[in-house]
């Protein structure tokens, strides 16, 4: 499977493109900066970007989709309850999803998994059961803010409890922003980072 990590913007943020060697078709994540420089990576590299996946709606992780649906003529992907803020930012959403749908880029697989709480239509991305891309919602030693509109620190416990901590220790997480690192491990994460360690939502909400 192609994939890359790349560091973007002035906010410590990660997009990502990932697709299928085979058929040389690919997705790309969160392209909010740096438009010119991850639609270029991808056509050097081979790939024609098919979707565009949107983990959540902030600006930091969806100001470029417009950008790049006009240029690649891909079709951005959001949980239909995020699509309705996108559309409200003038971004048009051409397939909404919801909890435990595929979409298929090649013969790669990708299953949507939603985690609101950082806000309501927040996803996470299974790519071929072994990369998770976590958005906001986790980070590498912690989670996503739950302070802001759409956010829930209840949801978001929910769904860090009832979502990603059953998912195989060996799953390799992949954050939307660089503030606890780039890279780490479902099991890792259960191991070492406070959000997951959490054994009531009391204790959660009283993390500093």
């Amino acid at each position: 499977m192609y994939f890359k990590q790349i560091t973007v913007g002035h906010m410590g943020n990660f997009a990502y493109l990932f697709g299928c060697e085979e058929t040389k078709e690919a997705g790309i994540v969160d392209p909010a900066f740096n438009i010119e420089k991850l639609i270029e990576t991808a056509v050097n590299d081979g790939y024609k970007i098919k979707y565009i996946f949107t983990t959540h709606g902030h600006f930091d992780h969806a100001g470029g989709h417009k950008t790049v649906a006009e240029r690649t003529g891909a079709k951005i992907i959001a949980h239909k309850k995020e699509a309705a803020i996108l559309k409200n930012k003038n971004i048009p959403v051409d397939i909404e999803v919801e909890d435990q749908d595929e979409i298929k880029v090649g013969k790669v697989t990708v299953k949507i998994i939603h985690t609101p709480g950082h806000t309501a239509g927040g996803i996470c991305l299974l790519i071929d059961n072994q990369k998770l891309l976590t958005g906001d919602t986790l980070f590498v030693g912690d989670c996503g803010r739950t302070d802001l509109a759409g956010g829930s620190s209840a949801e978001l416990y929910r769904s860090i409890n009832e979502k990603l901590k059953v998912l195989r220790n060996d799953i390799e997480v992949y954050p939307g922003h660089s503030y606890g690192g780039s890279k780490s491990t479902i099991g890792h994460e259960k191991a070492t980072n406070q959000t997951m360690k959490c054994k009531t939502l009391r204790e959660f909400e009283e993390l500093p």
